[in-house]
């Protein structure tokens, strides 16, 4: 199992020379060139990784507390959502005398952004209450 990533890059460095090398250049050539292009991508998987870093660092660093409350405003907006959509819709179409909307449904997008977002948040707030500490735990629940 490579933990660091750096087989990955190794792996996809060399599969990049496969495709692009001619099987009779020399070796030596052809493996300097992979080394080559192995510390290009791992520069650019750094950047890329610091990147995120520093956004989610400068997130959580500002004064506005919204940023850091809105995982549970999604999670509340959901409920409302479904609220209206499966408990005042049909009480209404009930009243009505007429049959509930087959139209009115939430998407499936819906259901998997907002059910990816509350299991991430309530794992994270779980951890958080039982005393866990970290990076992550903070990125994910917005504490400091």
């Amino acid at each position: 199992m490579d933990l660091t990533g750096l087989g990955s890059i190794a792996d996809l460095a060399k599969g990049i020379m496969d495709k692009f090398w001619p099987p009779s250049a020399d070796p030596n050539e052809k493996l300097k060139a992979q080394m080559a292009l192995q510390q290009m991508i791992e520069i650019r998987e750094n950047a890329v990784i610091d990147a995120q870093k520093n956004i989610i660092v400068s997130e959580m660093a500002q004064g506005d507390s919204y940023t850091k409350r809105a995982r549970p405003t999604i999670v509340y907006a959901g409920l409302a959502f479904i609220f209206m959509v499966h408990v005042v819709m049909p009480i209404l179409s009930f009243f009505k005398g007429t049959p509930m909307p087959t139209s009115i449904t939430l998407p499936a997008e819906f259901w998997w952004a907002w059910t990816g977002v509350c299991g991430i948040w309530v794992i994270g707030r779980s951890a958080e209450k039982r005393g866990a500490e970290g990076a992550v735990i903070s990125a994910i629940t917005g504490s400091k």
